[in-house]
C-alpha cells in the first residue's frame, strides 16, 4: 500500500519574496533564546573537507527546533575555489519533516535563506546584544549577496544609523549598494578595507576571502565586529586582543572554528570565548558592559537558524499558493 508524500518545492527566486528583513531577523532572535533556553537540539556538524588546501567543504546541518516542533536540514557547500563562473556557496536545500511521522512536506532552495538569516539574520541579532545602542556607523566589508542582505537587515533594525561605509574590491558590487541604499542613508564607498572599518561602530565582515581583511589595529574603542565567515577574513588575534569573543553555538563552533583544519596554524583557543549569543539571548551571559569594550561575534553558520527561517517560507508559501506541491510516493 502506498502512502502519499506531498512536498512542496520552493525555488530561490520564491524563497526570496515571501519573507521580510524584519520578519527573519524577529524569527532569528527568537530561535537565539530557545537555544539558550536548551530548546534547541543540533548535532555536533563534521564538514566534508575536500580539495585545495581543504578549503571546500559539504555540511549537512540537522536541527530540532522542539518548542515549535520543526524539524529540518539544511545540506549546504562553500566553495572556496569554485569552478569558474558558479558562486562560492550556490544550490543548497532545505529539507523540512514533520516531527510526528517523519515525512517530508518542504524542499526549499536554501541559497537566499543563508543570506537572509546570515548576514541579515543573526549578524543583525547579534549587534542588537553586543553593539553600542548609539551606534552610528556601520562599515560593511564585502557587498555581495548577503553583505546587500546585512545592510538591509541592519536599516531595518538599526533606525539610528547616520553613516553606511560600503567596502568591496568590485565597483560593480558598490555600484550596487549606492543603488538600492543611497536614499535611505549616507554612503561611502572604498576599496581599502582599512578606510572604511576605522571610524565604525559596528563592522560587517562577509567576503570570501582566505586570508584577514580586517586587522585588530583598525578597530576604534567600542567597536563590535562580526565576522560572519570568522578568521576566513578577519584576524585570528581579535580572539585574543579583543574584551569579549562570542560564538553563534560554542558546541557546534568548536569543531568548525576552533579545530577547523585550516585554522589551526592560529591556535585558537575556548578559554578566549566569552559565551555564545544564544547564552546573551537567554541572559545567561554577560554581554557588553561599557561602550569602550571592542567585542568580536563569529561564526560558522548553525542549522537551526535555516530551519527556523525555511519553516516561516513554508507556512508563507503554503498561505500564498506559492511553489509546487510534488507526490513523491
Amino acid at each position: 500500500m502506498s502512502y502519499p508524500i506531498n512536498v512542496r518545492i520552493i525555488s530561490k527566486s520564491e524563497t526570496e519574496k515571501l519573507v521580510t528583513p524584519a520578519e527573519v531577523i524577529e524569527v532569528v532572535d527568537e530561535t537565539f533564546q530557545a537555544l539558550g533556553n536548551g530548546k534547541i537540539f543540533h548535532p555536533v556538524k563534521e564538514p566534508i573537507w575536500m580539495g585545495k588546501e581543504n578549503a571546500n567543504i559539504l555540511i549537512a546541518m540537522p536541527t530540532h527546533i522542539k518548542d515549535k516542533k520543526i524539524v529540518g536540514m539544511k545540506w549546504v557547500n562553500m566553495f572556496t575555489y569554485q569552478q569558474e563562473a558558479i558562486p562560492s556557496s550556490y544550490g543548497n536545500l532545505l529539507l523540512l519533516n514533520h516531527e510526528e511521522n517523519g515525512q517530508p512536506y518542504a524542499i526549499i532552495e536554501a541559497t537566499a535563506i543563508t543570506s537572509m538569516r546570515t548576514a541579515g539574520g543573526h549578524g543583525v541579532v547579534a549587534a542588537k546584544y553586543l553593539a553600542k545602542e548609539d551606534s552610528k556607523v556601520l562599515a560593511v566589508v564585502g557587498c555581495g549577496a548577503e553583505g546587500i542582505s546585512g545592510i538591509r537587515g541592519f536599516l531595518s533594525a538599526f533606525p539610528k544609523l547616520e553613516e553606511l561605509r560600503a567596502c568591496d574590491r568590485n565597483p560593480k558590487a558598490l555600484d550596487k549598494v549606492k543603488k538600492e541604499f543611497g536614499n535611505q542613508i549616507k554612503i561611502q564607498t572604498f576599496e581599502n578595507a582599512k578606510e572604511a572599518v576605522e571610524p565604525a561602530d559596528i563592522v560587517l565582515i562577509v567576503t570570501t576571502a582566505r586570508k584577514p581583511v580586517v586587522m585588530f589595529e583598525w578597530l576604534k574603542k567600542g567597536a563590535f565586529v562580526s565576522g560572519l565567515y570568522s578568521f576566513n577574513d578577519l584576524d585570528p588575534e581579535c580572539s585574543r586582543k579583543a574584551d569579549k569573543w562570542y560564538l553563534v553555538s560554542k558546541d557546534t563552533d568548536y569543531h568548525q572554528i576552533i579545530k577547523a583544519p585550516y585554522l589551526e596554524p592560529y591556535n585558537l583557543s575556548m578559554e578566549n570565548v566569552t559565551g555564545d549569543l544564544g547564552e546573551v539571548a537567554a541572559e545567561k551571559c554577560i554581554g557588553r558592559e561599557n561602550d569602550e569594550e571592542i567585542i568580536i561575534y563569529t561564526h560558522m553558520g548553525m542549522g537551526a537558524l535555516d530551519v527556523a527561517v525555511g519553516d516561516l517560507i513554508y507556512r508563507r508559501a503554503k498561505e500564498k499558493n506559492i511553489g509546487k506541491v510534488i507526490d513523491l510516493a
